[in-house]
C-alpha cells in the first residue's frame, strides 16, 4: 500500500507517469529506499520514511543547511511529511566500506576526516536546532545495553550491574564525553553512512545530529562496527586527525587526553550499539545485524582492559564476549 502511495505521490509531485519503483535497500530504520527514472532519463531515489518513526523533517531541514556550508550531501527534490515520502539526489551506488582496502584505506579514511572536520567548523546556529548529547542522552544510549543485551539477549537476573560495576563505568564515560569541546556530530559516521560522488565523500543519514563531544565522530568511523582495521592504521589517522584540530581547542589537550576521550566516547558508542543490534533482533526480526556483534564487542574488551577503572567490567564481560566471538 505505502508503495502504491508513494509512486501516486511522485507521479502527481514530478509530473511523470507512475514510475517503476526498484528497491535498492532498507536500513535498520524503518526507511526504504527506491531508485525510479525522471524525465530527463536521470535517476532519483525515492524514500518511505514513515513519520511515525523517521525524523524527516529534520533529514530535509539538515540536507539545506548542510549544503549552504559547503559540506556534501543529497539534495532533497521534493518532500511529503504528512505522508513520509521523500524524493532526494541519487547519489549512486558506491558506498565507502565497498571501496575500502588495503590500498585505498589510508587515502579514503583521511578524505572522510578531512569531512568532520570540516563539519565540526560549522556554527551551531547555521544548523537547524540540535539536541544537546547531554549526561541525561548519554546514559539514554548506555541504557539500551543494559536492556537489550544483558536483559534481553542474556536474560541477567537484577544485580549484574554490581557484578558488573556498571555505575561506575557510565560515570567513568559521561565524564570523558561531558568535558571534551562540542562541535556538530553526526552520531552515525561510519563506512556505511559515507557514499563517494564525484570524487566527493558525501554523508547520508544525518537527521540525529546532535550537539556532542569532539571525538564522536572520529570513534565512529576508525572503530567502525563493521569493518576493523589493524590498530596502527587507527592510530596514526587518530593522531592526525588530533594534530590537525588541537590548534581549535580552547584548553590545552595532550595526546595522551585525547587517546583518552577516543577510546571512552568509542566504549559509550559500542555498548549502545551492541543494545541496538540486539534489539533490531528480538524487537525488529532484522537478525543480519547480530554478525556485528562480535567486532563491537572486541572494541569494547581493548578499551576496558586499558584502564584500571574498567577493569571490574571488563572482567565481568570476558566470559560473556567468548561466546560471541567470530
Amino acid at each position: 500500500m505505502r508503495e502504491s502511495a508513494l509512486q501516486q505521490w511522485l507521479s502527481k509531485t514530478l509530473h511523470i507517469v507512475p514510475p517503476q519503483l526498484t528497491m535498492i535497500s532498507g536500513d535498520a530504520s524503518f526507511r526504504r529506499y527506491f531508485r525510479f527514472t525522471l524525465k530527463t532519463g536521470e535517476t532519483a531515489i525515492a524514500v518511505d520514511a514513515p513519520p511515525s518513526t523517521e525524523k524527516n523533517q529534520q533529514f530535509v531541514a539538515l540536507a539545506k543547511a548542510l549544503c549552504d556550508q559547503g559540506i556534501a550531501a543529497p539534495k532533497v527534490l521534493a518532500a511529503n511529511f504528512d505522508d513520509g515520502f521523500l524524493c532526494i539526489e541519487d547519489l549512486g551506488s558506491s558506498m565507502l566500506e565497498d571501496q575500502l582496502n588495503q590500498d585505498s584505506a589510508q587515502q579514503l579514511y583521511r578524505q572522510a576526516l578531512d569531512l568532520i572536520v570540516h563539519l565540526q567548523t560549522v556554527k551551531r546556529s547555521d544548523l537547524t536546532e540540535l539536541d544537546t548529547f547531554d549526561r541525561a542522552f548519554i546514559q539514554r544510549e548506555l541504557d539500551i545495553f543494559a536492556e537489550w543485551f544483558a536483559g534481553k539477549e542474556l536474560c541477567l537476573a537484577e544485580g549484574w550491574q554490581d557484578s558488573a560495576a556498571w555505575d561506575e563505568l557510565c560515570d567513568s564515560v559521561s565524564r570523558a564525553i561531558l568535558e571534551q569541546p562540542y562541535v556538530p556530530m553526526h552520531r552515525d559516521f561510519h563506512s556505511r553512512n559515507l557514499m563517494l560522488h564525484k570524487q566527493q565523500m558525501v554523508m547520508i543519514d544525518f537527521q540525529d545530529m546532535v550537539w556532542g563531544p569532539v571525538s564522536y565522530d572520529v570513534v565512529s568511523l576508525l572503530r567502525d562496527c563493521y569493518i576493523a582495521w589493524p590498530e596502527p592504521l587507527v592510530d596514526g589517522l587518530n593522531l592526525a586527525l588530533y594534530q590537525t584540530i588541537k590548534a581549535n581547542f580552547k584548553q590545552d589537550v595532550s595526546a595522551e587526553q585525547w587517546q583518552r576521550w577516543f577510546d571512552l566516547t568509542g566504549l559509550q558508542r559500542h555498548l549502545k550499539a551492541i543494545g541496538i543490534f540486539c534489539r533490531l533482533d528480538h524487537r525488529d526480526g532484522k537478525t543480519a545485524y547480530r554478525a556485528a556483534i562480535p567486532q563491537t564487542l572486541n572494541y569494547v574488551m581493548q578499551v576496558s582492559a586499558r584502564y584500571p577503572e574498567l577493569a571490574k567490567f571488563n572482567q565481568w564481560l570476558k566470559p560473556i564476549s567468548e561466546g560471541f566471538k567470530q
